[in-house]
């Protein structure tokens, strides 16, 4: 539940419909599987209920016979041959249950493998937008958090809910085969117990719901902090990171307390009413059976016999205790529903819809190509921006009117200061956001015309932030062109001096480093990182922040490796430092979303404009 609704105490919304009947539908993907798995379970139900109905036969038909025979005199083959059969019915169950759970464990494996890769292939489909606007521990709450309670749910609660039913279902027809005037006092029964049932299931969904939000926004808080550890401790926030952490903990704590106590109280309840019940059967029975009232039943009036009483209690204690493990799996099962939900909510996320049709073709070094399908066509890696506006939130311009012109070989540089609009110029280019209103065209062609992957490619990136990735140092170069071989590989890290550190690794470019990158400094990440686009040997590059993390002697090696990718492509370079960008062919100053000038080095220094005070330092970029 959100902070918002729980302030406000707006209710909490009811579970969407059809999403218990989607989850069944991962279910029946196996159908084959099911076969089996119905034939154990309806396997070990017969005999469970058999059994019941056992009671019955071996009181009425073998015991009170032999009562009444001579004490001297007892033939007890018939009751013997009886139990050997009804031993033999009993193993029959023992394997039908066996078989029953194995398979069960099979197929709820199979169905969270089948929900975690749709999640998974989803999410690599999905925009950046939507890892924008969603925290990642939430996100990655529902591959752990949210997929545990619906393995629970599927392995344990489904199939004991299905189980139940048809237990349910099988001894209601015993009992009415058996005595229809006692079934009547178990109806009443029944009615307390399903009003109880949907009263607590009710709250439970309401308290699930919150814990699941709980736990994921703890999770979020948790990474965050994670995360940002080395500001934590600079600014010594530990103590405020703490109490924080302990509130969210806190409303957690009593968001699993409240559905926790709704879950624990519902079985002791209903095992009370069962208690209730039995003796009232077992009174209104004996009753009955005392005053000689004629026994109604499906087949027609019987003699209530003291062995239909027997048996009728046995139903009686197994139909309430099911009602009871109906009721309390019914909190895990709207549990279960919750994480579904927002599950379901990922796999529902509409994904980036590309409608291009125009290919980019790599045809050799530093060449590519245009491919319409009918006619193919050398890319020159002209990229004009003509009247461009966004937002990101309606009605909240982000860029206003913006015109670029940039054409093969000319390096473009984009400075402002921070929120200016610049890192949004390049998300629009490689289309990462949709554009309001004006035209982005690569060679002419608008950018929408041409597949997102195709156009993706040729317009390799080097970001501020550094992801490297769990793996060799070779790996992660090559993430930039999956099929470079090592000596290409090895080129590019040359190419930009990443080499000289490389080398001197345990095991060279063979090193193994983790997500986090750990004893890579952030200047040898960036040179990775850069390494990274130089093998991609695209026709444009995108320089954001590019050498942000470099020390000044490094940057200089780093310049003359960029001097060499940069040739003959068309770059866009955002940049901090001033100095960087002498030699850019056009520098476009930007401020609130808007290009407020444009020129070279040298003539926006003679200008004396907003350009001359941030690289004279009258006005600092923030």
């Amino acid at each position: 539940m959100s902070a918002r609704r729980k302030m406000t105490g707006e209710p909490v919304k009811k579970v969407k419909k059809g999403t218990f009947l989607r989850l069944i539908s991962y279910v029946l993907h196996y159908k084959v599987r099911l076969v089996f798995i119905f034939i154990g379970l309806m396997g070990s139900i017969l005999v469970n209920v058999g059994s019941s109905l056992f009671l019955k036969i071996a009181i009425d038909d073998y015991i009170t016979p032999m009562l009444l025979q001579d004490k001297n005199n007892v033939d007890f083959g018939p009751f013997k041959h009886a139990m050997f059969s009804f031993a033999g019915m009993l193993s029959i169950g023992v394997i039908s249950t066996l078989v029953f759970r194995l398979l069960m464990v099979k197929l709820s494996n199979g169905i969270l493998r089948d929900i975690r890769e749709q999640m998974y292939e989803k999410m690599q489909k999905l925009p950046i937008k939507f890892f924008d606007t969603n925290n990642a521990g939430d996100i990655m709450s529902r591959y752990t958090n949210d997929l545990d309670t619906l393995r629970q749910v599927v392995s344990e609660a489904i199939p004991q809910t299905v189980r139940g039913v048809i237990t349910f279902i099988t001894i209601f027809i015993s009992m009415l085969m058996l005595s229809i005037n006692l079934f009547i006092v178990v109806l009443f029964m029944i009615v307390v117990m399903v009003l109880f049932a949907k009263w607590s299931g009710d709250r439970s969904l309401k308290s699930y719901r919150q814990t699941q939000a709980s736990i994921g926004g703890l999770n979020g808080y948790v990474e965050e902090m994670v995360l940002g550890a080395k500001e934590v401790k600079v600014y010594c926030y530990e103590q405020r990171n703490i109490d924080a952490f302990k509130v969210k903990n806190t409303d957690w704590a009593k968001a699993v307390v409240k559905a926790d106590t709704l879950s624990n109280i519902v079985f002791p309840f209903m095992n009370s009413l069962g208690n209730i019940l039995y003796v009232l059967i077992a009174f209104a029975g004996g009753t009955m059976a005392l005053k000689g009232v004629t026994n109604l039943t499906l087949l027609g009036p019987q003699t209530l016999t003291i062995g239909t009483i027997t048996s009728f209690m046995t139903f009686t204690k197994t139909f309430s205790s099911l009602i009871g493990e109906l009721s309390s799996q019914l909190p895990y099962l709207m549990q279960s529903l919750s994480g579904a939900e927002r599950i379901f909510d990922l796999i529902d996320t509409e994904p980036e819809i590309d409608n291009g049709t125009y290919k980019l073709e790599k045809v050799g070094k530093n060449s590519w190509q245009w491919n319409d399908g009918e006619n193919k066509v050398p890319l020159v890696g002209n990229i004009v921006l003509e009247d461009v506006n966004f937002s990101y939130v309606e009605d909240k311009p982000v860029l206003k009117h913006i015109n670029v012109y940039a054409d093969k070989g000319q390096k473009v540089a984009l400075v402002g200061a921070t929120g200016a609009g610049k890192t949004t110029i390049t998300n629009l280019i490689n289309r990462f956001y949709e554009i309001n209103d004006g035209t982005i065209t690569y060679d002419g062609i608008n950018v929408v015309d041409i597949k997102k992957r195709d156009l993706r490619e040729s317009l390799a990136i080097v970001l501020q932030d550094v992801n490297l990735f769990t793996g060799t140092i070779m790996e992660n170069i090559r993430y930039g062109k999956l099929t470079a071989t090592d000596e290409e590989c090895i080129a590019a890290a040359k190419l930009v001096y990443a080499d000289s550190f490389i080398e001197m690794l345990p095991d060279g470019y063979n090193t193994i480093i983790k997500g986090d990158s750990g004893g890579l400094s952030q200047g040898q990440k960036q040179l990775i990182s850069i390494a990274r686009a130089a093998v991609a040997d695209p026709p444009c590059l995108i320089l954001d922040e590019a050498t942000s993390s470099i020390d000044t002697r490094t940057e200089k090696l780093v310049q003359k490796g960029m001097d060499s990718i940069m040739k003959g492509r068309t770059v866009f370079i955002i940049a901090h430092r001033l100095s960087t960008i002498r030699d850019a062919d056009v520098i476009m100053v930007m401020r609130n979303g808007e290009i407020i000038e444009r020129g070279t080095h040298e003539s926006l220094l003679e200008k004396k404009g907003h350009y001359y005070e941030l690289y004279t330092g009258i006005v600092e970029i923030d």
